[in-house]
């Protein structure tokens, strides 16, 4: 089974739509890294902070983490947490596979319900909050209190965490 990229797009953009999110979307050169997103902000002209959107693979399934760039990721505490004995990153393949992205273009939400969403609250005080729809041609910049009501407003489990970062 393929995941669709452009379907999972045209779902997130519904889901900013549907909830009233303040966004803008931008369409610029390929940006697969923080490197990239820094060369082509510049050129399309949008700001804010970048959201770290993580595929976590777990010992038998997939978590998606959201917090924002420059906070690191305290994998042990994470494992704790979820009473996991095995804690990775999601392979390029995975990510492919199952939510239809590349490496760079992990999104924060807009795919299969039964995968478990925890949110670093941090997000939610940022003025204008950057992340990938999916295609690496792509950026949204989007209200950080808005985005409260995607999350509240999803089928899947969204938990709140501070514990996850170092």
């Amino acid at each position: 089974m393929t995941i669709d990229a452009q379907n999972i797009h045209d779902k997130l953009i519904a889901l900013l739509d549907s909830n009233k999110v303040q966004y803008k979307l931008f369409t610029h050169e390929v940006a697969l890294t923080y490197e990239d997103l820094v060369n082509v902000q510049k050129e399309a002209g949008f700001f804010g902070i970048e959201a770290k959107c993580m595929v976590l693979k777990t010992d038998s399934n997939f978590i998606i983490y959201i917090t924002i760039q420059g906070k690191r990721v305290d994998f042990d505490s994470v494992k704790t947490m979820l009473n996991v004995t095995k804690l990775s990153l999601a392979t390029p393949e995975d990510l492919n596979k199952y939510f239809g992205a590349q490496p760079g273009c992990a999104y924060p939400f807009a795919f299969d319900d039964k995968y478990d969403i925890y949110v670093d609250p941090i997000i939610y005080t940022q003025d204008w909050l950057l992340f990938s729809p999916v295609l690496p041609t792509e950026t949204i910049q989007a209200k950080g209190q808005d985005l409260k009501r995607v999350f509240d407003s999803l089928k899947n489990k969204v938990h709140e965490v501070t514990s996850f970062n170092q």
